[in-house]
Parts: C-alpha cells; sequence; structure tokens
C-alpha cells in the first residue's frame, strides 16, 4: 500500500463542474493559457488538516496534468500565502476575501479555484478471516471565480470511493484515505474541460475521399495544452434573427499538434456535412468535451 502524502506534496498548480456556463467557448485561440489561482481548501472541524491538504495536492497535481491553464498555487504568492498554523484553524482570510480577490487580480489572475471539502471518512472493515483493512470516502467542491468581481462561473461537487468504480482499501486508515483522494487527479479534468473548454476553428480539410471530410487541420495546438486524442465537437457557426447560432454537426479527435496553433484532427462524425459546410465557404468551430474517464 501506498504511504499517506503530506500536505508538502507538489508546488505547482489549478481548476472546477456542476454547469453553469459561462466559459461556453471562453478561451481564446490565438491568446495565451489563462492565470488560474487555486486557493486554500476551507473543510469542517472533524476533518483532518492533513487530509485536507493531501486532497488539495492532488487537484493540483491533476489540473496541472491537463496543460489546459496556468495554474498557480497561492502557497508560493507572498501577498497571499497564509501560514500553515493559521490554516490549521481554518483561518483562511487574510485580510478579508474581496482584499484576496483584489491581489490575485492586479497579480494577472483570470480566474480562482476555491475548495470546501465536506467529508473525508475512512472506514474499518474486516474479512471473514479476520484480515483488517479499511476503506475511505471522500467528497468536496470546487469552485471556479471569476476574482475580477467574485461572480460564481462554475461549481462541481466531486464524490470518490462511494462506488463499485471508485473504490479503494488500505492496510491503514492513512492508505486508505490516501488511495481514494488520489482519485482526484483523473476526476478533475472534468472541471477543466467544463470550466475552461478550448474553442477553436476548422482551418481546412487535409484529407477527403469523395463527399466527405476524413482529416481537417483546427487553429488550436501546443500553446493550449491540446494534446492528441483529445476529442472535440465541431458547431457550425452562424447568425439567425442577430442572434449567434451553434449548430453541432460532428465530432474529431486529435491525431498530431503539429504547432502552437495547428493541429490535424481525424473526423470521426459528421464527415459529409463537414464537408458540404467547408465547401460552401461557412464557418465551422470546434471545442473540446469532457469524457468521463474508467477509473
Amino acid at each position: 500500500m501506498k504511504k499517506f502524502l503530506c500536505a508538502t506534496r507538489v508546488a505547482v498548480v489549478f481548476v472546477f463542474s456542476a454547469l453553469m456556463a459561462l466559459p461556453v467557448f471562453s478561451q481564446e485561440t490565438s491568446g495565451q493559457k489563462l492565470n488560474v489561482y487555486i486557493d486554500y481548501f476551507s473543510r469542517p472541524r472533524e476533518v483532518s488538516f492533513a487530509w485536507t491538504e493531501n486532497l488539495r495536492s492532488y487537484v493540483i497535481e491533476g489540473i496541472a496534468k491537463t496543460e489546459r491553464v496556468n495554474l498557480i498555487d497561492v502557497d508560493s504568492q507572498s501577498a497571499l500565502a497564509i501560514e500553515e498554523e493559521r490554516r490549521k484553524t481554518m483561518e483562511l482570510s487574510d485580510g478579508g476575501d474581496l482584499d484576496r480577490l483584489k491581489v490575485m487580480t492586479s497579480e494577472g489572475a483570470n480566474y480562482l479555484i476555491q475548495g470546501r471539502v465536506t467529508a473525508i471518512t475512512p472506514v474499518r472493515k474486516q474479512t471473514k478471516e479476520g484480515k483488517v483493512y479499511f476503506t475511505a470516502t471522500c467528497a468536496y467542491t470546487l469552485k471556479v471565480i471569476d476574482p475580477a468581481n467574485g461572480t460564481l462561473v462554475y461549481t462541481k461537487t466531486f464524490k470518490h470511493g462511494d462506488g463499485l468504480l471508485s473504490f479503494n482499501t488500505g492496510d491503514t486508515e492513512q492508505d486508505a484515505v490516501t488511495s481514494t483522494c488520489k482519485m482526484s487527479v483523473r476526476a478533475v479534468r472534468e472541471l477543466v474541460e467544463n470550466a475552461f473548454p478550448l474553442k477553436g476553428n476548422i482551418l481546412e480539410i487535409a484529407e477527403s475521399r469523395k463527399n466527405k471530410a476524413e482529416k481537417v487541420y483546427i487553429d488550436l495546438g501546443s500553446v493550449h495544452g491540446l494534446s492528441e486524442g483529445t476529442t472535440l465537437s465541431v458547431f457550425l457557426e452562424r447568425e439567425i434573427a442577430g442572434r449567434q447560432s451553434f449548430k453541432e454537426v460532428g465530432e474529431v479527435k486529435v491525431e498530431a499538434v503539429e504547432g502552437d496553433d495547428i493541429s490535424l484532427c481525424d473526423v470521426k462524425d459528421g464527415k459529409e456535412e463537414i464537408k458540404s459546410i467547408i465547401d460552401a465557404g461557412q464557418t465551422l468551430i470546434v471545442k473540446s468535451k469532457y469524457k468521463r474517464p474508467v477509473f
């Protein structure tokens, strides 16, 4: 079993999913990655400080792995860092929430991620043979905030360890808690995809067969955190009665990231309609989509 990981595990950086959708098509394709700050997590008194910090470090790891945003830990910023003793006693406000948001905005933060741990609960169990082992559940909520005005952009509640596909055991309470909290590394991708979706354009058809588009080039690449295997929905962008409309017409999957802002994609769905729309000179938008991982 893996040893319990303490609070000082990772020092770099993160973000949230339920549905509130400000950033539908929010990330600019030609700009740099968004600067996202991740704050300390709050918790009820019955939840261990060390376990809360452990969960936070895994959330940070998961967000950083997406390479979608520039994740910045408030602990690395002297103007925002709160000493460990105050965090242990849950005195998380350093000069007031509004003051902290102002500092983040002045430091160039586009978004802030806040976390609230609801419960981290280890359970002692025993086999028929008398061997003792532990399981654990973990529940927490992540919120994406616009620090410029304090507006809630997106929120998502996560729960791990409560089902057949999210079940871990350990020889000790710490082993079980660590294994369960680590599930957040993969789970938080849902937050990233929904709160910070990539949005770009189809540039041209790279390969076609008869009346079908087989491969296309898009204007997203490594600078946007795009990676091979990413699935994107394809939308026809149009204006109806002065209103912007998006009609989903297909799906593509990234085959190769070929530069900062260009990637080759396989067309998985809507091949005929995509070719017809491009031949007609109309605009096709691509947007990243979340696919639930299999644990």
